[in-house]
Formats: structure tokens, C-alpha cells, sequence
């Protein structure tokens, strides 16, 4: 199975969260871990949802995976802040994180160009059938 870009990089983050969680003090694991842990599944079904849905509803996804990405990046921030994630564990985590929210802005604004151009392509078509841009 081919993978995209973004589909690769939550994988990698995900699966360093996962060799990592069990490291993180109990009190916290099944607090803060479980929630984080939450938030990693809900990222990766937006970002499904980004890649198998139509057009028109991708930029939805998108800004869903986005927002939980931010909301995650904050829980570790904390859990770091709580002396929950040692710090190089925290480092290499929010970098890989960062690099997902990267991604995902470029592909938000590569939808909104493309919903752009098409919107400009059907009003541009629209004046011409309406006979807006008839030469006098």
C-alpha cells in the first residue's frame, strides 16, 4: 500500500508515541496519555477522511485534523510541563507534530486555491452565458 506524505508522518509520530507512553508515570499515562492517545486517533480519521473524501468536504477534514494537531501539540506541551514526557522524548515528538500541522497548512491552502480558481472558472463561465462579457 502506497502511503501519502501526511499519512507517513502521523504514522511515525504515532508509532514514537506509542514506544514511548509506557514510559510516562502512571498517575499520567491514564490521564493526559489516554487523551493524547485519543487525539492521535482522531487526527489519523480526519486525515483519512481528508484523502478519501470528495473535494468539497476536504477542506473540512483538513481544518478538523488541524485543530486536534494544535489541541494535541498543547496536551504535550503540558504533559512535558506536569513532568509527565521526559524533554528529548517531548523534543522529538512536538518537532514530528509540527511537521504534521506543516504539511496539513499546505494542503488547507492548496484546497483553498483550487476552490478558488474553480469558483473563478464558474463565474467567469456564468458571465458568459449570461452574456456579461459581450463586446459592444
Amino acid at each position: 500500500m502506497k502511503m501519502s506524505r501526511i499519512s507517513f508522518k502521523i504514522l511515525e509520530a504515532y508509532v514514537f508515541w506509542q514506544n514511548n507512553i509506557r514510559h510516562i508515570p502512571k498517575i499520567h499515562r491514564y490521564s493526559m496519555g489516554v487523551r493524547i492517545d485519543n487525539l492521535f486517533s482522531i487526527i489519523i480519521e480526519h486525515i483519512s477522511g481528508a484523502i478519501y473524501s470528495s473535494i468539497e468536504k476536504r477542506e473540512i477534514y483538513i481544518l478538523k485534523a488541524i485543530n486536534r494537531n494544535d489541541v494535541l501539540k498543547f496536551m504535550l506541551l503540558t504533559l512535558l510541563e506536569i513532568k509527565g514526557i521526559e524533554e528529548d522524548k517531548f523534543e522529538v515528538l512536538s518537532l514530528k507534530m509540527e511537521e504534521v500541522g506543516r504539511i496539513l497548512y499546505g494542503w488547507k491552502n492548496q484546497i483553498i486555491e483550487q476552490n478558488r480558481k474553480s469558483n473563478t472558472i464558474i463565474n467567469n463561465s456564468d458571465s458568459v452565458l449570461n452574456g456579461k462579457n459581450k463586446k459592444k
